[in-house]
């Protein structure tokens, strides 16, 4: 085990802090909900050193964290990587904005809180794929013991007939989750669930048990009764942050993998991370921490971007930017897939539907394309399917396909409704979500500055 002696690990530590000298058993770079969480694991054993580089500040005690209902506020922001994409040549060359937590916690602490499990078919589906051990049947116990469900009273439930199972919960998990109650409105228990069940949906008990097909209610990260955010940061982090064996350092932005080569086989080994921290004056400066084993946990967006500076990737990408190549992986920054949302927001007539003041959903509906689509647009996607996007492998093509003929659910419903200062809603939001897009785009890097952003083309409509 590591000595320590006269650092106050466990606490979180700006860029001002004095530099990390020690070699590390861990280092993660990323402090979003993945390396938060795989850091409070490791370090749950004291004989392991673990250290997180976050790009972003802390956080804590920002409202705009702290409450669900302010998380747009955080939008374009320093919370917010305040990354966009290339021009998409398919949608009138609109440049799209990709929202990232650019914060302790990562998405965990600037997203709109829906807690969500994926289809049982999806998961099932990955290991048919190669990944053993990921099937649903698998990883259904394993990823409730995150969860802390917080289940409705029975004045709600009688209220607004909630639903829920508690088969698909967890109870004593980190991560606190509940069915929004506050301010939801009788609209959707009296009207909007009758509506559905006429055109043919049923209602769904609750969706985080595998099944999603059908309109249900939306399942929050947030306390009981309250609309304060539970995430990565008040989950996993704050109660073990004391842990002398875990150093969080915020500001800390991580550029590359620093490479040994061993004397042995002639192979190169990571032996730490470069990472970037701003003095006051704003000028950059370069440091390193040594570290046993690197985990990257930087999201789709900023991985790719490390491994390409850090010499791993497609050697045409690396070369044109005179980056010598240590691992030849052309997979780097291919196969990026991300869920496209379609909004639109019109007026309601006076006196429609007394929101109280909610500005979010309460019910979302998910179905199958056949849901959404006319007759003519159903003939349409079939002769779709006999095509391979480009940028899709076979094997994913092939299951995507089977999902969509067997009825798994490929798109996701919600709308909000949002009231004045006297209680009455003035419009409504409807999103419509494309949960499993067959476009597959690329993130790559332009630059060798660790600095500069890098070049996103999820080709939406490719």
């Amino acid at each position: 085990m590591l000595s320590f002696a006269g650092l106050l690990l466990g606490a979180i530590f700006p860029f001002a802090g004095a530099a990390a000298t020690n070699v590390y058993d861990y280092v993660i770079v990323g402090g979003g909900a993945t390396g938060l969480s795989l850091a409070v694991r490791l370090s749950e054993d004291p004989n392991r050193t673990v250290v997180v580089l976050e790009a972003g500040n802390s956080g804590i005690g920002n409202p705009n964290i702290t409450n669900l209902r302010l998380n747009s506020n955080n939008f374009g922001t320093a919370n917010d990587w305040q990354f966009v994409t290339v021009p998409q040549v398919d949608v009138g060359n609109r440049v799209q904005a990709q929202v990232q937590g650019k914060v302790l916690g990562g998405g965990s602490a600037i997203n709109s809180g829906m807690y969500l499990r994926g289809n049982k078919d999806e998961y099932d589906a990955l290991e048919r794929l190669g990944a053993k051990g990921w099937k649903w049947d698998s990883m259904f116990a394993v990823v409730k013991e995150s969860e802390h469900f917080h289940p409705p009273s029975q004045t709600e439930v009688e209220t607004f007939n909630m639903t829920w199972n508690p088969a698909a919960h967890g109870f004593a998990g980190p991560i606190s989750v509940a069915i929004q109650a506050v301010n939801v409105s009788h609209f959707f228990p009296e009207y909007a669930v009758p509506t559905l069940k006429a055109l043919g949906h049923e209602m769904n008990n609750d969706p985080n048990g595998g099944f999603h097909n059908g309109p249900s209610w939306d399942f929050l990260t947030s306390l009981a009764d309250s609309s304060t955010r539970s995430y990565a940061v008040s989950g996993y982090y704050l109660p073990v942050m004391n842990r002398t064996n875990l150093r969080v350092m915020t500001e800390s932005q991580g550029s590359k993998i620093v490479w040994s080569s061993s004397s042995t086989r002639g192979l190169m080994t990571a032996s730490g991370v470069e990472y970037v921290v701003f003095h006051e004056s704003g000028v950059p400066e370069t440091r390193t921490i040594d570290a046993k084993n690197i985990i990257l946990s930087g999201s789709a967006l900023n991985t790719p971007k490390i491994l390409e500076l850090s010499g791993v990737g497609d050697p045409e990408v690396l070369s044109s930017l005179g980056i010598d190549v240590v691992v030849d992986l052309p997979g780097v920054g291919a196969n990026l897939c991300n869920q496209p949302i379609t909004t639109a927001s019109y007026l309601l007539k006076n006196g429609t539907v007394n929101a109280g003041n909610a500005i979010r959903s309460a019910i979302i509906d998910i179905q199958p394309f056949s849901g959404y689509l006319s007759g003519e647009d159903l003939k349409r996607s079939e002769e779709l399917l006999q095509t391979k996007p480009d940028l899709l492998s076979e094997a994913q093509f092939k299951f995507m396909k089977e999902q969509i003929k067997a009825g798994v659910p490929q798109m996701e419903f919600a709308w909000n409704v949002a009231a004045d200062a006297n209680n009455v809603s003035t419009l409504r939001f409807d999103r419509l979500i494309l949960v499993k897009p067959l476009s597959r785009g690329t993130v790559h890097i332009n630059s060798t500055d660790p600095l500069e952003p890098p070049v996103i083309d999820p080709k939406l409509a490719g």
